[in-house]
């Protein structure tokens, strides 16, 4: 009986064995060395975005709390006056990080555990592409050099950009995913094209904008590569892709349609101009293979106080390979050509000779930053940094053994290259960042162009009723009746809603300490009222009748926002049951 038990299990370990992929695992380990300073207390709210990464948490997880399921409301934005942050801001890693919150962790902790998250995610999904296109070693070396090139140290320990760190997950998983769909051409595939696509948008619109750049031509070249076969496959292939990406606007609806439709209500010059003016941040050539590190801020000029290099490892791994491979004349070498010319096109177009290009693109001003082409390059060099390990072991005898030692060396050398950039600017844990306050702290500090606005504002605000509440610690009273003899009581203040009791002898308007915007509903006694605006804060503000009065305001859809809502539901339904039902509809269409 024993010895029976002993071969099952013996076989069960043998099953475990067959399926685990060794390389990936190696892939996940290396990651260890980026992401272990964030494990533990220590916090790092110097980073630039750093705070923000905390209060941005904080408003989405009150939002959640009172109810809403979508978040788009920030309640104590704008020195309290609150501002329709997630309605023009991807959400997809707040939802990642309020997993970990629910599920007990601290705001700075989920935030930490999301970016240990996308670091982990990312190499995966690079290793998975490099794999499928090149080798499995090409894709362990290449997923580590994703892991550790530069600028995504950059994103965590100088910048702390939470949202753009997570979407680089999904770049090499969109390409890897339309690659299949033009190899297996099925609806299956179809979908799950979609779904990643859609996962990028929902994640970090900007970083998608930019790399839908890199993706149009990619589907371009893979619908090329089909021509020898017949024009038949290739049409077919440029349907479906056109099919996944209208899955995928679909599916990121919900988030899309709202943000294009209503960002005309916000003033969206205070984001793409002034210091967010995309002249002030061209990439000069002396700093892309710079090694300099700094924490600093990137401004006009090449004096940037942050490091925006390319990464010496990336850069010569890259040309290592890339040389290899059409001197070898190695298998992939379309898919090599193709991500040398990527490569190069971004770092030109982050260079100010590229300046006119900005200045012909009027969505390119919503980047804001053309160094932000650095994250394009990192997936694009990494890819091609695998060429080295592919172009050295394919049809040699290193190629029937293995290249372990030769790969070792190489990864060795990868993560000791980028080491010391994963150190953090440590500060002392505070209880304040993972407050509401935290806000007011910031919105104070800085000066006034980081306090959002409406087009119902004629006067940006310096100073609100509210400020010295937050900061004394006490309960927010966010209303104020405008005729005499009125009294006002907070009932209850939620992250998309406020309630107050309201007591008059003859009338009164009422006004809420919160900018309007659409969405607003006002209840007197849960009756809905009209709302208008009244002060250069364009306040909400409503009429209550006489006597004593149970009044709310709550923050909910515009038909744009239900519409978007519906197509995401309906285009998730489609791709649950694609997916779910497998059989016919996962067959190749041909």
């Amino acid at each position: 009986m024993a010895e029976s038990r002993s071969r099952s299990l013996g076989g069960v370990l043998a099953r475990v064995r067959g399926r685990v992929r060794w390389d990936a695992v190696l892939v996940v380990v290396l990651s260890v060395f980026a992401w272990a300073p964030l494990v533990g207390p220590p916090s790092f709210l110097k980073a630039h975005d750093a705070a923000h990464s905390v209060f941005f948490l904080n408003q989405f997880d009150q939002a959640i709390r009172d109810g809403v399921l979508y978040p788009r409301w920030g309640i104590d934005f704008a020195l309290g006056y609150g501002y329709p942050l997630f309605n023009i801001y991807s959400t997809l890693a707040f939802y990642v990080a309020e997993v970990f919150h629910l599920l007990g962790a601290g705001l700075t902790a989920s935030v930490k555990l999301t970016y240990i998250l996308g670091f982990i995610f990312s190499g995966l999904t690079m290793y998975a592409f490099a794999k499928k296109v090149l080798s499995p070693e090409a894709g362990v070396l290449a997923g580590v050099v994703y892991t550790y090139v530069p600028y995504r140290l950059l994103d965590v320990y100088v910048r702390s950009a939470l949202a753009e760190f997570f979407a680089f997950a999904f770049l090499p998983l969109v390409l890897l995913l339309f690659y299949e769909l033009a190899e297996r051409r099925s609806l299956r595939h179809l979908v799950l094209a979609g779904l990643a696509y859609a996962g990028l948008l929902l994640t970090h619109a900007a970083t998608a904008f930019v790399f839908t750049m890199l993706l149009v031509p990619y589907v371009a070249f893979l619908i090329l590569s089909k021509l020898r076969v017949g024009w038949g496959n290739a049409l077919r292939i440029a349907g479906l892709s056109l099919g996944a990406a209208g899955l995928a606007l679909g599916l990121s609806s919900i988030f899309l349609l709202p943000m294009l439709a209503e960002k005309a209500y916000i003033v969206e010059t205070q984001w793409t101009q002034g210091s967010f003016g995309y002249a002030k941040h061209f990439v000069y050539p002396s700093q892309l293979l710079s090694p300099f590190w700094g924490y600093g801020y990137a401004g006009e000029g090449p004096q940037d106080e942050m490091s925006l290099q390319l990464g010496l490892m990336a850069t010569a791994l890259a040309l290592v390979g890339v040389c290899c491979s059409f001197w070898k004349g190695v298998s992939g070498r379309g898919q090599i050509g193709f991500f040398l010319v990527a490569s190069l096109a971004a770092i030109v177009c982050m260079t100010p000779a590229a300046a006119p290009i900005w200045k012909a693109l009027s969505l390119a001003a919503l980047v804001q930053f053309p160094w932000r082409l650095l994250g394009l390059a990192a997936v694009t060099m990494s890819f091609l940094s695998g060429t080295a390990i592919h172009a050295a072991s394919e049809g040699s005898v290193l190629e029937r053994r293995g290249w372990q030692p030769g790969l070792g060396v190489l990864l060795l050398v990868v993560v000791l290259g980028s080491y010391p950039y994963t150190v953090p600017q440590y500060t002392s844990p505070s209880s304040r960042s993972e407050q509401p306050v935290a806000v007011i702290d910031f919105e104070s500090f800085y000066p006034p162009d980081r306090v959002g606005m409406t087009i119902w504002v004629t006067e940006q605000p310096h100073e609100t009723p509210l400020v010295r509440q937050y900061l004394a610690g006490e309960p927010l009273i966010k209303a104020t009746a405008l005729d005499e003899g009125a009294t006002v009581e907070m009932v209850r203040h939620g992250g998309a809603s406020e309630e107050v009791q309201v007591s008059s002898p003859s009338g009164t308007e009422l006004q809420f300490y919160t900018y309007y915007f659409p969405g607003w509903r006002g209840y007197v006694d849960g009756q809905q009222v009209d709302l208008y605006t009244t002060g250069p804060h364009g306040l909400i503000t409503l009429r209550v009748p006489p006597g004593e009065h149970q009044v709310a305001i709550r923050f909910g859809d515009t038909p744009i926002r239900a519409l978007g809502r519906a197509i995401s539901v309906v285009s998730l339904l489609f791709s649950v049951c694609v997916l779910v039902g497998g059989g016919a509809l996962g067959r190749r269409l041909t």
